[in-house]
C-alpha cells in the first residue's frame, strides 16, 4: 500500500522554481520519526542499517533517504508492522496527518527544505496523537 508519494505533491499545485524534494518533506519527517520508533522494515534495516542510522542521528536528511531508498515515496514495505499500524491510521482516509503537517508548518509547505522543520516538535505532534489514543499502537 502506498500511503504517499513525492510526486503527488510536485506534479500538482506546487509552487514554481521549488525542487522536487521539497514535494516530498513532510514525507521524510514521517519516515524518521517512524525510523526513530524503531518501525524501519527489515528491507531497510537489513540492506541499509547504517542509512537508516543515520537518518535517526540526522547525519542523513531523511528526504535524502526519501528519495535515494524509497523512490520519493512512503509504502508499507518501508516500515516495520507496528509502523505500519500507525501508517494507516494517520495517513487513512481519516487520517490527520496533512492537517497536523498544515496545521504546524503550513508556512514551510513545499517551500523549505526538511532542516528548516522543528523536528522535535515535529515529534511531539505525532506523539502526542499516540499518547491521547488517537493513533492506536499494536497490543503488547
Amino acid at each position: 500500500m502506498k500511503y504517499d508519494d513525492a510526486s503527488w505533491h510536485y506534479d500538482g499545485n506546487f509552487p514554481a522554481g521549488q525542487p522536487q524534494e521539497h514535494g516530498g518533506t513532510h514525507i521524510a519527517l514521517f519516515l524518521k520519526w517512524c525510523f526513530s520508533k524503531g518501525w524501519a522494515a527489515e528491507l531497510h534495516s537489513d540492506e541499509a542499517p547504517e542509512a537508516v542510522a543515520r537518518v535517526i542521528s540526522g547525519e542523513l536528511s531523511a528526504t535524502e533517504f526519501l528519495f535515494n531508498y524509497c523512490d520519493g515515496q512512503i509504502t508499507d514495505e518501508d516500515l516495520s508492522d507496528e509502523g505500519n499500524l500507525i501508517a494507516q491510521q494517520y495517513y487513512g482516509d481519516d487520517g490527520l496527518y496533512l492537517q497536523d503537517y498544515s496545521d504546524h508548518f503550513g508556512d514551510l509547505m513545499y517551500v523549505a527544505p526538511e532542516s528548516e522543520h522543528d523536528f522535535a516538535k515535529f515529534c511531539s505532534i505525532l506523539d502526542a496523537r499516540v499518547e491521547s489514543g488517537v493513533l492506536v499502537k499494536a497490543q503488547a
